[in-house]
């Protein structure tokens, strides 16, 4: 069975292959709460946006910021499914 990575990983080149770019990224932070490190992901895609003077620039819009991998897996499979009849 892959791992939930790998299966994001496959998702993320399958959407690509239809023309939408949709970024992976993580981050980590140590919860004193909990003890241990948590590990953040968060999909994106580059978007044109407008800045404070009007000029027109390429800025990531976050999709999703999650601790769950399987979230990250869920939402990059309901992207596919909203690309997957494109071109």
């Amino acid at each position: 069975m892959p791992s939930l990575n790998i299966t994001a990983k496959k998702l993320q080149k399958a959407i690509l292959q239809k023309g939408l770019i949709i970024k992976m990224a993580s981050n980590q932070f140590y919860s004193t709460d909990q003890k241990r490190f948590i590990t953040i992901f968060i999909l994106s895609t580059p978007v044109l946006q407008r800045n404070k003077n009007e000029e027109w620039k390429m800025k990531n819009y976050e999709i999703l910021r999650s601790a769950s991998n399987i979230e990250i897996v869920l939402c990059l499979a309901d992207i596919y499914e909203a690309v997957k009849d494109w071109n």
